[in-house]
């Protein structure tokens, strides 16, 4: 017997595989986990490095990285 699909959430899980971080910002090496969680309206994920130990959250600034430079 196999649970139906619960269509309510696949775009939700084709979301979290799509942007889900998959390299430790430390060493570069794959990440062990990564949870996604939300904060008001910041997506974030917790994330773990099983290869440095590197352990912290990484929130997605959309399709465009953000500078602390100000415009040339």
């Amino acid at each position: 017997m196999t649970t139906p699909l619960d269509r309510r959430f696949v775009a939700d899980a084709a979301a979290h595989r799509r942007d889900a971080p998959r390299f430790c910002p430390a060493c570069a090496a794959g990440l062990g986990i990564a949870t996604e969680f939300w904060e008001a309206d910041e997506r974030r994920f917790y994330c773990s490095c099983t290869a440095c130990g590197w352990t912290g959250e990484i929130t997605p600034t959309g399709d465009v990285a953000s500078g602390h430079e100000p415009d040339h």
